[in-house]
C-alpha cells in the first residue's frame, strides 16, 4: 500500500514544463559566458599571461574543440531522452557509478563558480558605487548580498522569465562591446590596423597552455543548453541547435573582440599594457575611443553582465539539484516542481541558501574578495572542462556499443574521439597550469586538485552503496 501511495503521489507531483525554443535557450546559456565581464576580465589575462597576441587565433582553436565536442553530445541529446544533461549522457555512456560521479563533480564545479562570482561582484559593485559617492565604510560582501537576493528571486520563477530577463541584458552587453569593436577598428587602434595576432608565429607564441585554459573558461557553460530539455519545445532539434549557435557566437565573438582589444592597446604595447593593468586595460581604451558616455554604459552593464552570469549559473545548479533529487540521490521532496510556476523553486531555494552558507564560511575564514574569485573560479573552470572530456568519452562508448541509424561514423565515433583527444589534452594543461589558473601557490593547487578528484570518488562510491542497499535508487540515477 505505501509503495502504491508513493508512486501516485510522485506521478501526481508537478513536474517541469515548458516552451523553450533555440533562441531562449541560447540567450539564458549566453548569459553564463558574460560576453562583457569576458572582455573586461579575461581577455587581458589570456594577452598578457597566455599566448600574447595570439589571443584571437586561440579563441578560434578552442571554438574548433568545442565544436567537435557538439558533434557527439549533440547526437546523443537525440537518443537519451532523459534530463540531467552532462549527468544523463556519462550515465548512458559509462554507467551509474561514473554518472553520479560525474554528477558531484559537476555539482561542485557550478557551486564553486556561483560562489566566485559572489567575491567577483562584491569587487566591482564597491568599485563602482566608491566611484560615484567616494570611499564607503561598507564590505564587499554587503554588495554581494544584493546580488543573492535579486538572483534567488527571479531563480524562483519558471526559466522562461529568466530567458527574458537575460535575453535583454545579453542583447546590450553584447551591443556595446560591438560598438567597442567598430570604434576602433574603424580608426585602427592606437598603431594601425595589424594581421600579426591573426598569424601562426603569434598562436604559438607565449604560454599557449596558459592561453587555453583561460580561452576555455570562457566556453564554460554552453554545455548547459541540455539542462533546460523537460522545459524545451522539441529539444531534439532544439538542443542541438542551440549547442552549436552558443559555441559558435562564443568563438567568433571573443575572437573578434580581442583582435580589437590588441588593436586598441597598440600591437607593440598590448602584452606589456596587459601584464601591467590587467583589471583596467579594457576600460582605459573604452574612455579612449568611445569617451565618457561609452566608459559610464560599459562601466553599469559590467553590473548587469555579473548578474546575468549569477542568474545563469544558479538556474544550471538548481536543474542538476533537482535531476538529483527526483532520482532520489537528494531528498525527493526537492524534485518537486512549483505547481503554478513549474520551476524548481524548492531546489532553487535550497541552493540560495548553499551559496549563501559558503560564501559567508569563506568570509568569516578571512578570503578576500580577489582570492575567493581567483580561486573558485579557477576551480569551476578545471573541472568543468574535466567533465567534458568525460562527457565526450561517454558519447564515443554510448555509440560504440550502442550502433544506432541516422547518427553516423562522423557523428558517433570520429567527432568524439578527437574531441576527447582535445580535451584531455586541455585538462593535462591544466593540471600543469593550475597554479597560475587560480592565481595561487602550486600547494594550494595540489589541495585544490585532490578536492576536484575527490568529489568524483564520493560520488562514484555512493553509487556503489546505493547498488547494494538502495537498489530502486541506484536503477533511477542518471534519470534512467
Amino acid at each position: 500500500m505505501t509503495d502504491t501511495t508513493t508512486f501516485a503521489s510522485e506521478v501526481a507531483s508537478p513536474s517541469l514544463k515548458g516552451q523553450l525554443g533555440a533562441l531562449d535557450i541560447a540567450l539564458a546559456t549566453l548569459a553564463y559566458a558574460g560576453p562583457l565581464a569576458g572582455t573586461a576580465g579575461y581577455i587581458t589575462f589570456i594577452i598578457g599571461y597566455g599566448n600574447g597576441l595570439g589571443a584571437p587565433l586561440t579563441f578560434i582553436a578552442v571554438m574548433l574543440a568545442f565544436l567537435l565536442f557538439a558533434v557527439g553530445y549533440s547526437a546523443q541529446t537525440r537518443f537519451v531522452r532523459n534530463p540531467g544533461a552532462f549527468y544523463a549522457y556519462i550515465t548512458a555512456g559509462l554507467g551509474r557509478s561514473h554518472g553520479l560521479g560525474s554528477s558531484f563533480l559537476i555539482l561542485g564545479s557550478y557551486l564553486s563558480i556561483g560562489v566566485g562570482f559572489y567575491g567577483f561582484a562584491g569587487i566591482i559593485t564597491k568599485q563602482f558605487a566608491e566611484n560615484l559617492f567616494g570611499p564607503l565604510p561598507i564590505d564587499w560582501w554587503a554588495f554581494s548580498i544584493i546580488y543573492w537576493a535579486s538572483v534567488g528571486a527571479l531563480a524562483y520563477f519558471h526559466v522562461a522569465v529568466s530567458a527574458k530577463v537575460l535575453g535583454v541584458l545579453l542583447i546590450a552587453e553584447v551591443a556595446v562591446v560591438v560598438i567597442f569593436d567598430v570604434l576602433v577598428m574603424s580608426v585602427g587602434g592606437r598603431e594601425g590596423i595589424s594581421l600579426e595576432p591573426l598569424s601562426w608565429q603569434a598562436f604559438t607564441s607565449g604560454q599557449l597552455g596558459i592561453a587555453f585554459i583561460f580561452g576555455a573558461a570562457l566556453f564554460c557553460g554552453f554545455e548547459a543548453t541540455a539542462i533546460y530539455r523537460e522545459e524545451t519545445r522539441d529539444p531534439e532539434r532544439t538542443i542541438p541547435r542551440a549547442t552549436y549557435a552558443v559555441a559558435l557566437f562564443i568563438g567568433i565573438f571573443y575572437a573578434i573582440t580581442s583582435w580589437a582589444l590588441i588593436t586598441a592597446l597598440g600591437t607593440s604595447k598590448a602584452v606589456e599594457l596587459s601584464v601591467a593593468d590587467p583589471a583596467n586595460a579594457f576600460f582605459v581604451v573604452t574612455k579612449e575611443f568611445g569617451g565618457q558616455i561609452l566608459f559610464d554604459v560599459v562601466s553599469v552593464l559590467l553590473l548587469t553582465s555579473t548578474f546575468a552570469a549569477h542568474l545563469s549559473i544558479q538556474n544550471v545548479t538548481t536543474r542538476y539539484v533537482y535531476s538529483l533529487s527526483v532520482d532520489g540521490v537528494f531528498p525527493k521532496f526537492l524534485g518537486i516542481a512549483h505547481a503554478i510556476h513549474n520551476s524548481p523553486s524548492r531546489a532553487s531555494v535550497t541552493v540560495s541558501i548553499v551559496y549563501l552558507v559558503l560564501t559567508a564560511l569563506l568570509v568569516v575564514a578571512g578570503l578576500t574578495a580577489e582570492q575567493i574569485y581567483s580561486w573558485f573560479a579557477g576551480l569551476a573552470s578545471f573541472s568543468i572542462l574535466l567533465a567534458m572530456a568525460v562527457t565526450s568519452l561517454s558519447a564515443f562508448v554510448y555509440f560504440r556499443r550502442n550502433p544506432t541509424s541516422g547518427v553516423n561514423a562522423w557523428q558517433g565515433t570520429i567527432a568524439p574521439a578527437l574531441s576527447t583527444i582535445c580535451l584531455v589534452v586541455m585538462v593535462i594543461l591544466g593540471v600543469y597550469n593550475f597554479a597560475s589558473l587560480i592565481n595561487g601557490s602550486q600547494s594550494l593547487a595540489n589541495i585544490m586538485l585532490v578536492g576536484v578528484s575527490s568529489t568524483y570518488v564520493i560520488g562514484f562510491a555512493y553509487a556503489q552503496h546505493l547498488r547494494r542497499a538502495r537498489p530502486d535508487v541506484y536503477a533511477r540515477i542518471g534519470r534512467q
